[in-house]
């Protein structure tokens, strides 16, 4: 880490730190360094599994092009939840996407002033650009149809400029979506226990019958979901983290929590977003025409070969696949607040709704 050791949280991060980080990062200084901040706690009831700041940042000398404020991102300090990302290294995988600058022309991330991981240790920390002044999606609010479409060719985009390429089999250090099921299946049960009791009246009866029968079928999920054609995948893709452009072009869409990405099928990141996008009755309406504005894109940017069946096909898959997703992270999570209860609800019911109309669970058995 270039001789500098990651803060395990806020109370280590020091002006010195900072000033330091962000020339590790190659910043411009001009001789500014950071001489004082203060720190926002963020991120509170949308999900997030992370330590996030929003740092105010004071500086000595002419700052030039050294931001004014900036998201500090850091490992969570909950035992379990720092257990499991350890042992699929996921927040190496975060700092990793950062650095070797993986989203290439077709999506856009914040800024990475300064991203390092410390293998040995698990630790961790991104000093990212804030974009607070941005347009951030709710997933408990909801979008417009146009957002959703945005949403899609974008995504569809960044897919297609990974797919199947020998660039995305040089990714050895980013998984196939197969290789986590031996960590999923080990934790499932008590995570799958936990989960419940975080739902609570929340939980529709349908997916507590689901969940219970899909511990058995995790690694024939993420197998079916690892094999050719795959493509570089956001792995958390839905509207809390997009950020959308301003009507005067100033910003274009960008895409945050990078720390689930992996290698397997696009449609899984299609279905992410529109299972909690829209209440029951808009998203029926809205689904299939979103899903071949995805495929659509997809062939627009050079993608042959497959199929809308075949597409349709990985994306009732891949709901299955979320649901395992939200019941091995959220039996760590902590729902706790208002917006916390409503987006764990909300989504629940939606994605209840959304596997039920799509027969998902007979593919269970096919």
């Amino acid at each position: 880490m270039a001789g500098m050791r990651a803060p395990r949280d806020i109370r280590e991060v020091t002006a010195s730190w900072l000033t330091g980080a962000f020339a590790g990062g190659g910043a411009p200084q001009d001789g500014a360094r950071v001489t004082g901040f203060s720190a926002e706690s963020i991120g509170e009831g949308k999900g997030f599994m992370s330590q996030l700041y929003r740092l105010r940042l004071e500086y000595d000398g002419d700052p030039a092009d050294l931001p004014g404020t900036a998201v500090l991102k850091l490992p969570s300090t909950d035992p379990l939840m720092r257990t499991y990302f350890d042992r699929l290294e996921q927040n190496q995988r975060e700092v990793l996407f950062y650095q070797r600058g993986l989203n290439g022309e077709r999506l856009q991330v914040p800024r990475g002033y300064y991203c390092a991981a410390d293998p040995a240790t698990g630790d961790s920390v991104l000093l990212l650009e804030d974009l607070s002044d941005a347009r951030q999606g709710d997933s408990v609010a909801g979008c417009s149809p146009l957002q959703a479409r945005m949403a899609m060719e974008q995504i569809a985009k960044f897919h297609a400029a990974w797919w199947d390429t020998p660039a995305l089999e040089a990714l050895d250090w980013m998984p196939l979506k197969e290789s986590e099921a031996a960590v999923y299946e080990e934790i499932y049960e008590d995570t799958w226990r936990s989960f419940i009791g975080k739902a609570g009246a929340g939980m529709p009866p349908g997916l507590r019958e689901l969940g219970d029968r899909l511990a058995g079928a995790v690694p024939a999920i993420k197998s079916r979901l690892s094999a050719a054609p795959r493509t570089l995948l956001h792995g958390d893709y839905r509207l809390d983290n997009c950020f959308f452009p301003e009507e005067d072009g100033s910003r274009p869409f960008v895409v945050i929590d990078w720390e689930f990405c992996v290698r397997g099928r696009g449609p899984y990141d299609a279905a992410a977003f529109i299972s909690e996008a829209f209440p029951t009755e808009q998203r029926r309406a809205e689904e299939m025409g979103l899903l071949r504005a995805y495929h659509s894109t997809l062939e627009a940017h050079g993608v042959t070969g497959y199929s809308f069946d075949e597409c349709v096909e990985d994306y009732r898959l891949s709901m299955l696949e979320i649901l395992v997703f939200w019941i091995v992270t959220g039996g760590y999570c902590v729902y706790e607040g208002e917006r916390a209860t409503a987006y764990l609800h909300n989504s629940l019911a939606r994605f209840d709704a959304t596997i039920t109309d799509l027969r998902c669970e007979e593919l269970l058995t096919g």
